[in-house]
């Protein structure tokens, strides 16, 4: 039964009064003409419709769709969780403590937590699910994010039982993202063949929700947890419908067959005028920016630092943002994400100046001499630089000539490269990149979840995704440093050291994050708080409400 219920429903009415007449007098049919103007119900037994594409497993060890990683929130839980400033919290785990060498963590789990199957949870669960991980092929999702370097449950060298509750891991070396480490899916204890198990898993994990069954190519069906431990949902069932693309999943949204859809794109203002449709918009973890590619002499000469500011200064982004993305983006001056725990909007530092970037390239020294438009490097060479462009799509090509535009009006020439390099079948940048016929490049990445720079940074990435060439040995020391502060204090400081270290020299011109939204039919109410990790963060918190005017 679910707690604090008082009533089988909730009649919410409110009553307006609507008195007519003419120049104050009293209308004699005001008290008879008073109806409720809105009255709603809260359903008990509501089910919602979400939607999902084609996925190769229900196992979430193989996770290689987007649509189901999000869907499988619903059902597991990891020891730590992030909330809505993307930092790592207490999950399934209770409380925790560091070892003083950053290569262990004490783990107290959570007491009463039940898997769906009505085993309870215990620190051998975690064991398990940690043996399973490093048992996991080549397909494996976690072992792919090792391979990229963006997990660590490699170096995880030992996971032992303490007691039914407590557990201590250890890793190979001092190791700053623990936290982030630990927030994988824990899976019940069972059979090795069973939890490895691709075409035939069953899911079952902690969440609000747990797996009923699976119509294959069709429809996955859940219904609520009543023996959750933050309370039963009150929205009692929930299926995933599976279809062919986003486009699909748009159309099924627009025509009432699903109930929440994530948009593609940055056009759902269309939807603003819907009554139906809510709108919740949140930045992505989509980030643009510009390579300055510093094999080449001018951006590696000491004076390059005051060329690549008047650069910033001279586009104006918030013009790009408003005009290019409907002002669904969020600028920024670094690749830290503007709602993590760990931006530092000190570090917010070049606004639109003309003027400005003006006086700093006539203090540098790059000077039109003769009066062209063009303005000269101090070799007397005229400042034309030649722009690769990575993404092939109207917005971005719209944005790169307003870039072009606001450089020509500061005296700097783009000649942008007719061939679009363009990102390979899993997203990754061009290796056409690699080889640096460029003197800037026009970028996007799909940042990770985890606070980690190296590979766009990093001296020994030169050749691998460093595509800006840099190399700097206190952004290097500050990198590595960063990779083995596992206190958070310090973690903090060195972020924002990094921070302070990128908008001084400018490895990359940083210019937005794109935003994204979420589409969500008008009658779900409650804390529903999307972002770009878990796009229904809340959901089991929320209710359907349903006028019964």
């Amino acid at each position: 039964m679910k707690k604090n219920r008082v009533l089988y429903f909730l009649l919410v009415i409110i009553l307006a009064v609507v008195i007519t007449g003419c120049e104050g007098g009293y209308d004699p049919l005001g008290e008879t003409n008073k109806t409720p103007s809105v009255e709603y119900i809260i359903y008990e037994n509501a089910e919602l419709s979400l939607p999902l594409t084609s996925f190769n497993s229900l196992n979430p060890l193989y996770i290689e769709n987007s649509s189901y990683f999000y869907f499988s929130k619903l059902i597991y839980e990891g020891l730590f969780e992030y909330d809505e400033k993307l930092e790592p919290m207490p999950c399934l785990a209770s409380t925790y403590t560091m070892g003083e060498d950053g290569k262990s963590i004490d783990l107290t789990l959570k007491e009463g937590v039940k898997f769906h199957n009505g085993q309870v949870f215990s620190s051998k669960d975690v064991i398990f699910t940690i043996e399973m991980m490093k048992k996991s092929g080549d397909e494996s999702y976690y072992k792919k994010l090792n391979q990229a370097g963006l997990l660590s449950t490699n170096q995880i060298i030992s996971a032992k039982q303490i007691s039914e509750n407590r557990l201590t891991i250890s890793f190979k070396e001092p190791c700053a993202n623990i936290l982030d480490i630990l927030t994988f899916p824990i899976i019940p204890e069972s059979k090795v063949d069973a939890a490895l198990e691709i075409d035939d898993f069953i899911p079952i994990g902690t969440g609000p929700y747990k797996y009923v069954e699976n119509n294959k190519f069709k429809e996955i069906y859940l219904k609520a947890n009543e023996d959750y431990r933050n309370g039963e949902p009150e929205i009692s069932h929930i299926s995933g419908k599976i279809f062919q693309d986003e486009e699909s999943i748009l159309t099924a949204f627009e025509t009432g067959k699903i109930n929440i859809a994530k948009t593609s794109g940055i056009d759902w203002d269309k939807y603003e005028s819907n009554k139906r449709i809510s709108i919740y918009e949140f930045v992505s973890n989509e980030y643009i920016a510009l390579a300055f590619n510093h094999e080449k002499e001018l951006f590696s000469i000491d004076g390059s630092k005051g060329l690549k500011r008047a650069i910033l200064y001279g586009i104006d982004r918030q013009s790009i943002i408003e005009k290019v993305y409907l002002k669904h983006a969020t600028q920024i001056d670094t690749p830290v994400n503007p709602i993590s725990y760990l931006y530092s909007e000190e570090a917010l530092t070049y606004g639109y100046s003309k003027d400005k970037a003006l006086e700093i390239l006539d203090k540098s020294g790059y000077i039109d001499s003769n009066n062209d438009g063009i303005r000269e490097d101090l070799s007397g060479n005229d400042l034309t630089f030649k722009m690769l462009v990575t993404i092939n799509n109207n917005l971005e090509i719209k944005a790169v000539n307003m870039i072009k535009s606001y450089l020509k009006d500061i005296g700097i020439v783009l000649n942008i490269s007719e061939d679009i390099v363009e990102y390979d079948e899993l997203g990754n940048l061009p290796k056409e990149l690699l080889l640096g016929d460029y003197d800037m490049a026009f970028l996007g990445w799909q940042q990770s979840i985890i606070p980690r720079y190296n590979y766009m940074l990093d001296s020994n990435m030169v050749g691998t995704s460093n595509y800006s060439f840099y190399q700097d040995d206190d952004m290097d020391m500050l990198l590595n440093n960063l990779d083995i502060s596992w206190d958070i204090e310090q973690k903090k400081d060195l972020m924002n050291k990094f921070q302070n270290n990128f908008v001084e020299n400018i490895p990359y011109a940083s210019l937005y994050f794109k935003n994204g939204a979420l589409l969500v039919d008008d009658f779900i109410e409650g804390p529903l708080d999307p972002n770009y990790y878990n796009i229904y963060n809340g959901l089991e918190k929320c209710y359907i409400k349903m006028s019964i005017k």
